[in-house]
């Protein structure tokens, strides 16, 4: 019996002393090694680039006046915005108006109109042209699909029920603006959110 203890003791005194051991030393080892060093700073550089650029206000970009242009008969005030914001690899900025508040008898803080513009602001116009032709890939077979040339390659239309969402760029930002009510035919709203787009 202590034979046995003392053959398993063994065995497994082995068996840690072989996990211990370092691999062998391979020649491709510093290789890989500075492989990694190489690639690892371009993440990084890009993200440094990132913090040097100035990015765009949503609500200073798109303003009530600018709206009022669109639509003659309405008063947009800003409901929400969100100053720009690191996210990822772009600076997030966004802004909600709302207008016609207090017409529906059911729902008397409800808007009767709506419009949101959402911008990011990457390192480049290459950048931002490269995030938008990826969307605009999976965007083809969306419902009320329309590309609006335009506004640039890759721009284009989508429509919802009550709502037209437009995608383009400008400068270096990815640009989105949804413009959405009940009442108006949807190629009605395409031709606002075009409007405005042109407005900025």
């Amino acid at each position: 019996m202590r034979r046995m203890l003392m053959v398993t003791a063994s065995v497994t005194l082995l068996g840690l002393t072989a996990c211990d051991r370092s691999p062998p030393t391979s020649p491709d080892v510093p290789a890989a090694k500075a492989a990694a060093a190489t690639t690892t700073p371009s993440a990084d550089a890009e993200l440094d680039q990132l913090k040097t650029v100035t990015p765009v206000d949503a609500c200073a970009l798109l303003t009530p006046e600018k709206l009022a242009a669109v639509f003659q008969n309405l008063k947009f005030e800003v409901h929400q915005k969100l100053d720009p914001q690191m996210s990822g690899y772009v600076w997030d900025s966004r802004c909600v108006y709302w207008a016609g508040v207090g017409t529906y008898d059911f729902a008397k803080d409800a808007p009767t109109h709506t419009v949101d513009i959402f911008i990011a602001t990457s390192v480049s116009e290459a950048k931002a042209k490269a995030n938008l032709a990826s969307r605009h890939e999976m965007a083809t077979t969306t419902s009320g699909y329309q590309a609006q040339a335009a506004l640039g390659e890759h721009a284009y239309t989508t429509t919802n029920t009550g709502m037209a969402s437009l995608f383009f760029v400008k400068g270096q930002s990815e640009v989105q603006i949804n413009v959405s009510n009940l009442k108006s035919p949807n190629d009605e709203k395409v031709k606002q959110v075009l409007a405005i787009a042109q407005s900025l």
